[in-house]
């Protein structure tokens, strides 16, 4: 199953939110400090186990939110939650 891949602006954007699972996973919520020309503004990076977890782009952040809950939810079939929560950006 092809997952999309995150273009590397993203990673050089701020993190809104984190979750750092015990077997070293996390799942991220970035916001694009340039977001594209489509409205793209908001990344989910996710590094898990999980077969329902994949990466995304979204234009709102409510779209981004609900997609880096489920991949928490999910993720946390396959390992336990450790460590949780938001930053100032």
């Amino acid at each position: 199953m092809n997952y999309p891949i995150l273009p590397k602006r993203v990673f050089a954007s701020p993190l809104i939110e984190y979750a750092n699972f015990q077997d070293g996973s996390t799942v991220n919520l970035i916001r694009l400090v340039k977001p594209y020309a489509n409205g793209l503004s908001y990344a989910v990076y996710e590094t898990t186990k999980s077969p329902f977890c994949s990466n995304g782009m979204f234009k709102d952040y409510l779209k981004a939110k609900e997609k880096f809950e489920l991949m928490v939810k999910n993720a946390t079939r396959q390992a336990e939650l450790l460590k949780r929560g938001t930053t100032n950006n």
